[in-house]
Protein backbone atom coordinates (compact mmCIF):
# COMPACT_ATOMS: atom_id res chain seq x y z
CA UNK A 1 0.00 0.00 0.00
CA UNK A 2 1.13 3.32 -0.98
CA UNK A 3 0.11 6.55 0.82
CA UNK A 4 1.70 10.30 0.13
CA UNK A 5 2.36 12.00 3.37
CA UNK A 6 0.00 15.38 2.36
CA UNK A 7 2.38 17.93 3.77
CA UNK A 8 5.94 16.44 2.32
CA UNK A 9 3.97 15.82 -1.03
CA UNK A 10 5.80 18.37 -2.91
CA UNK A 11 9.02 17.07 -2.25
CA UNK A 12 7.87 13.84 -3.40
CA UNK A 13 7.55 11.96 -0.05
CA UNK A 14 5.90 8.59 0.06
CA UNK A 15 5.54 5.77 2.94
CA UNK A 16 5.35 2.27 1.24
CA UNK A 17 3.53 -0.29 4.11
CA UNK A 18 4.35 -3.98 3.06
CA UNK A 19 3.88 -6.83 5.08
CA UNK A 20 5.33 -6.69 8.57
CA UNK A 21 7.65 -3.00 8.20
CA UNK A 22 7.42 0.33 6.37
CA UNK A 23 9.82 2.23 4.50
CA UNK A 24 9.83 6.21 3.47
CA UNK A 25 10.82 7.22 -0.29
CA UNK A 26 12.45 10.37 -0.94
CA UNK A 27 12.80 11.77 -4.38
CA UNK A 28 13.71 15.48 -4.13
CA UNK A 29 12.96 17.38 -7.51
CA UNK A 30 15.58 18.56 -9.22
CA UNK A 31 18.56 16.89 -7.00
CA UNK A 32 20.52 14.50 -9.13
CA UNK A 33 21.23 11.07 -7.78
CA UNK A 34 23.64 9.47 -9.56
CA UNK A 35 27.06 9.41 -7.67
CA UNK A 36 29.86 11.70 -8.75
CA UNK A 37 32.70 11.22 -10.82
CA UNK A 38 36.06 11.40 -9.85
CA UNK A 39 36.18 14.61 -11.59
CA UNK A 40 34.02 16.51 -9.78
CA UNK A 41 35.08 15.54 -6.39
CA UNK A 42 36.74 18.43 -5.30
CA UNK A 43 39.67 17.50 -2.81
CA UNK A 44 40.21 18.30 1.03
CA UNK A 45 41.42 21.99 1.63
CA UNK A 46 44.83 20.98 3.57
CA UNK A 47 46.72 24.14 2.56
CA UNK A 48 46.84 24.89 6.64
CA UNK A 49 48.46 21.41 7.48
CA UNK A 50 51.81 21.38 8.82
CA UNK A 51 54.39 19.88 7.94
CA UNK A 52 55.21 16.78 9.63
CA UNK A 53 51.74 16.45 9.71
CA UNK A 54 51.44 16.34 5.72
CA UNK A 55 54.40 14.13 5.58
CA UNK A 56 52.79 11.10 8.22
CA UNK A 57 49.38 11.39 6.50
CA UNK A 58 51.21 11.35 2.88
CA UNK A 59 52.83 7.91 4.15
CA UNK A 60 49.84 6.61 5.21
CA UNK A 61 48.35 7.32 1.68
CA UNK A 62 51.01 5.84 -0.18
CA UNK A 63 50.78 2.33 1.63
CA UNK A 64 46.98 1.84 1.79
CA UNK A 65 45.69 2.53 -1.72
CA UNK A 66 43.58 -0.76 -2.56
CA UNK A 67 45.98 -1.46 -4.93
CA UNK A 68 49.23 -3.68 -3.52
CA UNK A 69 50.98 -2.39 -7.14
CA UNK A 70 50.53 1.22 -6.38
CA UNK A 71 51.01 0.90 -2.62
CA UNK A 72 54.63 -0.88 -3.41
CA UNK A 73 55.41 1.83 -6.23
CA UNK A 74 54.10 4.96 -4.36
CA UNK A 75 55.36 3.65 -0.46
CA UNK A 76 58.86 2.36 -1.70
CA UNK A 77 59.29 6.23 -2.96
CA UNK A 78 57.70 7.76 -0.48
CA UNK A 79 60.03 6.13 2.14
CA UNK A 80 62.64 7.05 -0.11
CA UNK A 81 61.90 10.17 -0.87
CA UNK A 82 59.24 12.21 1.50
CA UNK A 83 62.06 12.55 4.73
CA UNK A 84 63.66 15.46 1.70
CA UNK A 85 61.20 16.64 -0.17
CA UNK A 86 60.35 20.25 -0.25
CA UNK A 87 57.09 22.15 0.49
CA UNK A 88 56.53 22.22 -2.84
CA UNK A 89 57.36 18.72 -3.33
CA UNK A 90 55.17 17.61 -0.32
CA UNK A 91 51.69 19.67 -2.09
CA UNK A 92 52.70 18.25 -5.90
CA UNK A 93 52.80 14.98 -4.04
CA UNK A 94 49.18 15.39 -2.47
CA UNK A 95 47.97 16.44 -5.29
CA UNK A 96 49.62 13.58 -7.20
CA UNK A 97 47.59 11.22 -4.72
CA UNK A 98 44.64 12.56 -5.53
CA UNK A 99 44.92 10.32 -9.05
CA UNK A 100 43.00 7.15 -9.51
CA UNK A 101 45.65 4.51 -8.24
CA UNK A 102 45.91 2.63 -11.79
CA UNK A 103 46.37 5.78 -13.45
CA UNK A 104 49.20 6.85 -11.45
CA UNK A 105 50.73 3.20 -11.80
CA UNK A 106 49.90 4.03 -15.39
CA UNK A 107 51.85 7.01 -15.88
CA UNK A 108 54.37 6.46 -13.39
CA UNK A 109 55.49 3.17 -15.26
CA UNK A 110 54.73 4.81 -18.92
CA UNK A 111 52.01 2.62 -19.80
CA UNK A 112 49.79 5.49 -20.16
CA UNK A 113 50.57 8.86 -21.30
CA UNK A 114 50.42 11.36 -18.38
CA UNK A 115 48.64 14.62 -18.78
CA UNK A 116 50.11 17.48 -18.85
CA UNK A 117 49.62 19.15 -15.45
CA UNK A 118 50.62 15.60 -14.31
CA UNK A 119 54.10 15.60 -16.35
CA UNK A 120 55.06 19.42 -15.37
CA UNK A 121 55.33 18.55 -11.42
CA UNK A 122 58.81 18.17 -10.47
CA UNK A 123 57.76 15.13 -7.51
CA UNK A 124 55.90 13.09 -10.97
CA UNK A 125 59.98 13.30 -12.56
CA UNK A 126 61.10 12.08 -9.03
CA UNK A 127 58.37 8.46 -9.14
CA UNK A 128 59.17 8.06 -12.67
CA UNK A 129 62.69 7.84 -12.49
CA UNK A 130 62.25 5.89 -9.37
CA UNK A 131 59.60 3.61 -11.52
CA UNK A 132 62.20 2.60 -13.87
CA UNK A 133 64.86 1.95 -11.58
CA UNK A 134 63.23 -0.53 -9.68
CA UNK A 135 65.62 -3.83 -10.22
CA UNK A 136 63.76 -7.31 -10.71
CA UNK A 137 64.24 -8.63 -7.12
CA UNK A 138 60.95 -8.96 -4.44
CA UNK A 139 59.60 -5.93 -3.28
CA UNK A 140 57.75 -5.22 -0.41
CA UNK A 141 56.24 -2.58 2.08
CA UNK A 142 58.62 -0.78 3.52
CA UNK A 143 59.33 -0.79 7.38
CA UNK A 144 57.25 2.28 9.10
Amino acid sequence: MLSIIPRSAALGIAVIHRKGYTSVLCAIRGVQTKAPSSSEIQPIDRSHEQTEVKRRRLVWQTRKRGILESDLLLSTFASKSLPTMSHKELEEFDQLLDHMDWDIFHWASGAKAAPEEVKSMSIFKKLEEHCQSRTNKGVRMPDL
